[in-house]
């Protein structure tokens, strides 16, 4: 029963936080390019771990507030250190992600290649605005009211 209470934990916040929903759409298209990109098997690690941290930091920051929001509704300047310091670790790993991104994904005649490639093949470029449209529907209607 965890696994489905974690699973319903994380669609919940989905369904709550917009932040989230960005990271999650940034991290599926990001995937997407790296692919094409052709990174190792090394790379692939860093940066599935990388996605992964910033997604978790986002879930911990949810729980954290709505835990403080739960304790206390009253304007504490402790809850407030707690609710900006769970901030400021996404924003912490937020920002290592690109240096990240940035150490990956360096080589801007690849990234001008990628792209060229990904844009004159129909057969891939199709399928990718899909998703990329996909992935902006759901971060801005993914709200509380879905389902």
């Amino acid at each position: 029963m965890s696994f489905y209470y974690a699973l319903e934990g994380i669609w919940a916040a989905l369904r709550q936080e917009a932040h989230l929903r960005f990271h999650f759409a940034v991290g599926n298209l990001i995937i997407i390019f790296a692919y094409f990109f052709g990174i190792t098997g090394t790379e692939w690690a860093v940066l599935l771990l990388d996605i992964a941290a910033v997604i978790s930091a986002e879930l911990f920051n949810t729980a954290l507030e709505n835990a403080v929001d739960t304790a206390t509704s009253e304007h504490k300047p402790t809850a407030k250190l707690a609710k900006d310091a769970a901030a400021g670790a996404v924003l912490v790993i937020a920002i290592t992600s690109i240096a990240v991104g940035i150490c990956l994904f360096g080589n801007l005649t690849k990234i001008a290649e990628t792209l060229s490639y990904i844009f004159t093949a129909p057969q891939i470029l199709i399928p990718c605005l899909c998703v990329g449209t996909a992935d902006v529907l759901f971060v801005i209607f993914g709200g509380k009211n879905a389902k």
